[in-house]
């Protein structure tokens, strides 16, 4: 069985025709992002083939869990200005997300490099390294391919997206059960996915769960405003 979830995928090729829309740099980058401490050259043994990073970086914006700062970094549809994300003092491009499930991601990235250290091959047919690309009335050099992939959640995390993909999973979770979405239309792909839905099981047993999604969004609300509540501060704490 397939998870088959309602997920967006996002690819392209340098080749393909690119519209000239002008993407500045993510809101969630900071003012100073293009300090000259964030930029690197592009010796060949300084670039990893892959980084697993914090699932939430990749999340496209659905399911409950803000877009990341990589998706958003996304800029094959409006190359070559480019958004950009920082990892590990590093600026990168995102140029191609490839989804796998509702959760698991990688995302084809590019490091930007000042076109005057750039030492690396000169731009070629279906890669995006050696092109150059502008971000903030600058041009740069994009260096190799470096493939970002998700973390998997969490157990506690992944017991929240099962509720939430049950409550907002449209015709996918239709007509059924939450107890019956768990066992007859999810089939996990990792140890955490798996502890979550026996948990899940098992809070069933408990104390039961809500038999729709409506009553499953109304269960998520109230979770939402019982953790927001608990995160705002006292009356007695505010006149301190």
């Amino acid at each position: 069985m397939r998870n088959d979830w309602p997920t967006a995928r996002r690819s392209a090729s340098p080749s393909s025709e690119h519209r000239a829309l002008l993407v500045e740099g993510s809101a969630r980058f900071p003012a100073n992002a293009m300090n000259a401490t964030l930029l690197i050259s592009a010796t060949p043994t300084a670039w990893p083939d892959s980084v697993t990073v914090n699932w939430r970086r990749l999340s496209h914006g659905l399911w409950r869990v803000p877009e990341g700062d990589i998706h958003a970094a996304y800029s094959a549809e409006s190359f070559p200005r480019i958004a950009v994300f920082s990892h590990e003092g590093r600026l990168f491009t995102n140029c191609g997300v490839h989804f796998c499930g509702a959760v698991h991601a990688e995302a084809d990235c590019y490091a930007l490099i000042p076109g005057g250290e750039y030492r690396g091959p000169e731009q070629r047919q279906y890669t995006y390294e050696g092109r150059e690309a502008a971000y903030r009335g600058e041009v740069f050099r994009l260096g190799p391919k470096v493939v970002f992939k998700t973390s998997d959640p969490t157990v506690e995390e992944w017991r929240r997206l099962l509720r939430v993909h049950y409550a907002d999973g449209g015709m996918f979770a239709a007509r059924c059960t939450y107890l019956e979405f768990l066992g007859q239309r999810f089939a996990p792909n990792s140890e955490n996915e798996e502890s979550a839905r026996q948990k899940e099981f098992a809070e069933c047993a408990l104390r039961g769960m809500p038999q729709t999604q409506a009553e499953m969004c109304r269960l998520l609300e109230n979770e939402a405003d019982y953790e927001n509540a608990a995160m705002r501060p006292k009356q007695s704490d505010l006149a301190l």
